[in-house]
């Protein structure tokens, strides 16, 4: 389920077709009553599918570039578009499993989509700048398991940011280049989409109400089980990553999924600094110290054993306080090249409930990552007359 949400700038665009799609939106302003002067104002429109997934178009009047003095500042140009959507969501209604992978034939299907619902003629999606992706890997967990995984990463840290934590359902790394988001999909779901779906369900049913209560109920109850058992691991990849990877702003054509592979899979090492290592993975105390004087012999190996538990049990902030600066990330190193972690370890101080499997790790070539597609056709038919404007 790899791509999600992704946000475009279409190139500049005629007059006529921006006033078109304009005449669809719904207009925000802001008025200073003591004065009567506008302080802005914005024009949205929102789209939905068949499925109700929301599709944000926003018509612009303005461009930012540099100033003299080095700020950015707007000023007056050619009419464009943003567009913001979940391409999973778009196009399956859902992004629990399954979702496109090929980025450029997904943008393609979204901009032909935005046609049909706008009623204009747009540039080719090639076309258009690429200012945010969401790359996002699932896990096959248990309910407990994903848990148990959370309570057990409770040290973890991020270079230079500041880690979010929500219980035992989720962590969010803020940055300005790229945000890292893990979570339990099945509280997320129940929150967020379960009600959109189930409308969506019974609607689609043509016959009597009871019976479409019925099968609405039973398409979102398999959803749901389906989610609690989804660890969801999710990097957002943002414009200021995007523009200086590619050392200018790039569009659709330029990037590949390749790519946002390779993002995502270092900044969740960065996070975890697991799968660095060709070898086996290893995170209880007894195969430590055994890897740790495999690896490096004894005497190193005891003294980074005795490094291990620390991390283990006291976490990286405590660890830092222990040790000068260069000796913590020089053994830091050592022990992710042995291929040994820190984290979910029968060494640390909480309760385990031994749902979680002791080899599993969130990177891609972890076994349990989900790889299944969806099989039902794609949600929108627009032949059909199947997709309608938001009310």
């Amino acid at each position: 389920m790899p791509l999600d949400t992704v946000k475009l700038r279409s190139p500049y665009l005629p007059a006529q077709t921006v006033a078109r799609i304009e005449a669809q939106g719904v207009r925000t302003v802001r008025t200073n009553l003591g004065t009567g002067e506008i302080e802005f104002q914005f024009i949205r429109t929102p789209l939905a599918g068949s499925f109700d997934s929301r599709i944000s178009v926003i018509p612009k009047h303005e461009d930012c570039r540099q100033g003299r003095s080095g700020r950015i500042e707007w000023h007056p140009s050619e009419p464009y578009i943003y567009v913001e959507c979940s391409l999973a969501k778009v196009m399956f209604g859902q992004n629990v499993y399954g979702g496109p992978e090929s980025f450029q034939t997904a943008c393609k299907t979204l901009i032909e989509l935005l046609e049909g619902l706008l009623k204009v003629r747009l540039p080719k999606a090639a076309l258009w700048r690429v200012y945010r992706v969401d790359w996002a890997e699932s896990y096959r967990l248990s309910f407990v398991g994903i848990q148990d995984f959370f309570a057990g990463i409770y040290s973890v840290s991020f270079p230079r940011r500041r880690l979010q934590r929500f219980a035992d359902n989720g962590v969010y790394v803020p940055g300005t280049t790229t945000t890292i988001k893990l979570y339990h999909k099945g509280p997320e779901f129940q929150e967020h989409d379960s009600a959109r779906l189930y409308r969506h369900f019974e609607r689609k049913w043509t016959g009597a109400p009871a019976a479409a209560h019925a099968y609405a109920k039973r398409k979102v109850a398999a959803l749901q089980r389906l989610a609690n058992r989804r660890l969801r691991v999710e990097v957002e990849i943002r414009a200021q990553k995007l523009d200086y990877d590619f050392q200018h702003k790039p569009r659709v054509c330029d990037v590949r999924e390749d790519y946002f592979r390779s993002v995502h899979d270092h900044e969740i090492r960065r996070l975890f600094r697991e799968g660095e290592s060709d070898l086996e993975l290893v995170r209880t105390s007894d195969a430590a110290q055994k890897r740790l004087a495999k690896v490096y012999g004894l005497a190193l190996g005891n003294l980074l054993y005795g490094f291990w538990v620390i991390l283990a049990t006291r976490g990286e902030p405590k660890a830092k306080q222990l040790y000068p600066r260069p000796t913590f990330y020089r053994n830091r190193k050592k022990l992710t090249d042995a291929g040994v972690s820190w984290y979910h370890t029968d060494s640390q101080l909480i309760e385990r409930q031994g749902a979680l499997p002791v080899d599993f790790s969130p990177v891609r070539t972890d076994q349990r990552r989900c790889i299944a597609q969806v099989r039902e056709k794609p949600a929108f038919l627009l032949e059909l007359g199947s997709l309608k404007r938001a009310a």
